[in-house]
């Protein structure tokens, strides 16, 4: 069977099929406010599956994160980040990202629109993304390469992540806004 490509704006899409993250070569991170300065993240352990449609908007995008798998290089902050007050890891060990919607915004960029799971509280999200090229991988086997990045800034409250603490100087020592950054590399998965 031949392989087909959707085109969008005189941009080639990759082929349609199911695709898997390169987990050498994808970061899914953060950053949230920690007093006056910014922390970075990520989470180490993550799965899941794009489908890229005939019609690149008829595409899908899942992805299952281990939540113990927070790290931010620091260990007595990444064990409160596992704790009940906030990711509470015992009871929540995954969060996750089904998409329901693609909207292009340019030649390359696109929104990907869906829900996002934190905790058990389920609320849409819309990443901003961008299909960065694809071709022949470097893998000795000639695998398929795609690359995208995506990024959307959350607000904790909206997935109760409310722990906080005054700051003796004014202000809270964990702001409210978390950005989400992703850089990924895709293989196509043999057929």
């Amino acid at each position: 069977m031949a392989e087909s490509r959707g085109t969008i704006d005189r941009t080639q899409y990759p082929p349609a099929g199911t695709w898997e993250f390169d987990k050498n070569h994808t970061h899914i991170g953060f950053v949230a406010r920690h007093m006056i300065s910014r922390v970075r993240g990520a989470f180490e352990e993550f799965d899941g599956t794009i489908v890229i449609g005939e019609d690149p908007l008829e595409s899908s995008v899942e992805v299952e994160i281990q939540a113990a798998s927070v790290q931010t290089r620091t260990g007595m902050r990444d064990d409160h980040l596992r704790s009940p007050d906030f990711l509470d890891v015992e009871r929540f060990p995954t969060l996750t990202f089904r998409s329901r919607e693609i909207r292009p915004t340019g030649e390359t960029t696109f929104e990907l629109v869906g829900d996002l799971t934190i905790r058990d509280v389920t609320r849409e999200v819309v990443l901003a993304a961008e299909f960065l090229g694809w071709g022949p991988g470097l893998q000795p086997d000639g695998s398929q390469m795609a690359g995208f990045t995506a990024s959307t800034e959350l607000v904790r409250q909206d997935w109760d992540l409310t722990w906080n603490v005054a700051v003796e100087t004014g202000g809270w020592l964990v702001g409210d806004k978390v950005t989400i950054e992703i850089d990924t590399e895709l293989l196509k998965a043999s057929d």
